[in-house]
């Protein structure tokens, strides 16, 4: 395999950001040249291509991996703080973990610390399942010498970003579901039941109703291309989520996602709670500033602020205080930048992001329980109106039966 141009970004031992361009067969090879030149990769891809890298894009954490990170963190928080080694500690966790690969994972930490590494090196080399922020944290805790503290920190951020996403799935989740069945309702009926009304209107003759027209017509589709209509949905879907992948459609997606009515602003709450929490827990360890801002921007799983924590991150660096960067951007409110502003200036930036992340995920919380109670109704009377309203351009004829014989 030729070698490719990679472009990186890195952090230094000063804690400041680094890029440049490198050759290499793979994003892994470049990102361990990197690290062997003394730097810490951020973000490594193909110079030439456009799609986003989530390799080294530091995502937090993610899906189930984070509640079995949370119970790995709390337990292996316990037993620090108790004194016990860390070899001693990893050695219990790895047969107390029902998740093989993650106790693979855990076993090759061990090995890696036995040699002679530290911790947050060893994990640095599992970073399918340490992500950059983990990595982090642990660092901070092992330069700090308050790596318990530092992982009971972790297993709470966990449990709080494991909460939230479970809420705001709990949001989706009926909505999706009664969407589905109104979808399958539809199906049925052009498929099984239109088909049968069809040939009686044959036989009447005369001209049928609008509505009822293109009833017929929607069934006569379906059920004489019914391959092709399920290829065609099928592709249709595949290409939706390839372009999502794409940096250029997740900007998009995730831009078109805040526009939306309630919802949007559902998306925005949460991205930003997630974001606040992230880069609280990870300034309270004294991770500096500018890493810290680079390092969370990913956890918010939103492009919108993950751009626009970049050029924060940039602008911090360049000597401008976080929130007077962050004021210039939209997505922050004004209660936001004034919380950070207090925050700088009294020197307790963490404590001040962290009751924005809570306050974020508080009306996350409202938001969730309101749209619970309005969705229900709303949800029902849009799957009678369909349902019905197909029904109804079934029945029209019949009204009109006199004049159809006549």
């Amino acid at each position: 395999m030729a070698a490719i141009v990679f472009s990186y970004r890195a952090i230094d031992h000063a804690g400041d950001i680094q890029s440049g361009t490198l050759n290499g067969r793979s994003t892994g090879e470049v990102a361990d040249r990197v690290r062997r030149m003394g730097l810490r990769p951020i973000e490594v891809r193909k110079k030439s291509a456009q799609v986003f890298q989530k390799d080294f894009s530091m995502p937090g954490f993610g899906g189930k991996r984070k509640d079995e990170l949370a119970l790995f963190s709390r337990q292996f928080s316990t037993m620090t703080s108790a004194g016990t080694p860390i070899l001693r500690c990893l050695s219990t966790l790895e047969r107390q973990i029902d998740n093989q690969r993650f106790a693979e994972a855990v076993a090759l930490v061990r090995a890696d610390v036995e040699n002679g590494d530290q911790l947050s090196v060893a994990m640095e080399r599992q970073s399918g399942w340490f992500s950059e922020f983990y990595v982090s944290m642990v660092r901070a805790g092992e330069a700090s010498g308050s790596l318990p503290e530092v992982l009971a920190r972790l297993a709470v951020a966990a449990e709080q970003q494991a909460a939230l996403r479970k809420k705001v799935k709990s949001a989706m989740a009926y909505p999706t579901a009664v969407a589905a069945l109104i979808a399958l309702c539809v199906v049925a009926m052009l498929m099984f039941l239109i088909p049968t009304f069809s040939g009686i209107f044959d036989d009447l003759g005369g001209k049928l109703p609008l509505p009822t027209r293109v009833v017929i017509g929607a069934s006569d589709l379906l059920t004489g291309y019914f391959p092709i209509v399920a290829l065609g949905v099928g592709v249709a879907v595949w290409c939706f989520k390839r372009w999502k992948r794409s940096e250029s459609g997740r900007r998009r997606w995730d831009r078109f996602k805040l526009r939306l009515p309630v919802f949007g602003k559902l998306a925005r709450q949460a991205a930003l709670a997630r974001f606040g929490r992230s880069l609280a827990v990870l300034t309270s360890t004294g991770v500096p500033v500018v890493t810290a801002l680079d390092i969370a921007r990913s956890t918010a799983q939103n492009m919108v602020v993950h751009d626009a924590a970049g050029v924060i991150a940039e602008k911090v660096n360049n000597g401008s205080r976080v929130a007077d960067a962050m004021g210039e951007h939209a997505i922050f409110d004004p209660m936001v930048v004034q919380m950070v502003s207090v925050g700088e200036e009294s020197g307790a930036l963490d404590l001040m992001l962290t009751k924005v992340a809570d306050m974020f995920e508080q009306n996350v919380n409202t938001t969730v329980d309101s749209l619970t109670s309005l969705l229900e109704p709303l949800l029902i009377v849009a799957m009678g109106v369909t349902v019905g309203g197909m029904l109804v351009a079934v029945y029209l004829p019949m009204f009109k039966a006199v004049e159809l014989v006549k």
